[in-house]
């Protein structure tokens, strides 16, 4: 979505976040008659499940979480580092910043 001569959408408009809600409604009417169906995992493939805010593969039981679909060798990180963080922690400083730190336990809202 957008306009043919380049102008703002609006404040905090994106032309996806604009045609989701659009694409939504449309879908919903074209497959309105078309039974649900289940996610079928394709051969190979393995179930994990996925802290949504973290993005990493979450505890057994953990509150908030997706289940995500992975190739084999594939997933995700059972945890994180910090380039350098070894060397920093070794200083007594923390290894991660204040706001890094909020960023990885607070994540963006979801996995897209």
């Amino acid at each position: 979505m957008g306009y043919d001569q380049p102008q703002t959408l609006g404040k905090g408009s994106t032309g996806g976040g604009l045609a989701a809600p659009i694409f939504k409604d449309f879908m919903g009417e074209a497959l309105r008659d078309t039974p649900i169906v289940d996610f079928q995992v394709p051969e190979g493939m393995k179930l994990i499940a996925i802290n949504r805010k973290t993005g990493m593969r979450a505890n057994e039981g953990e509150p908030g979480t997706i289940m995500e679909a992975f190739k084999p060798g594939t997933g995700p990180a059972d945890s994180y580092w910090v380039i350098g963080g070894d060397e920093i922690a070794s200083e007594g400083r923390e290894a991660i910043s204040p706001q890094a730190n909020k960023a990885i336990q607070g994540g963006g809202g979801g996995l897209y």
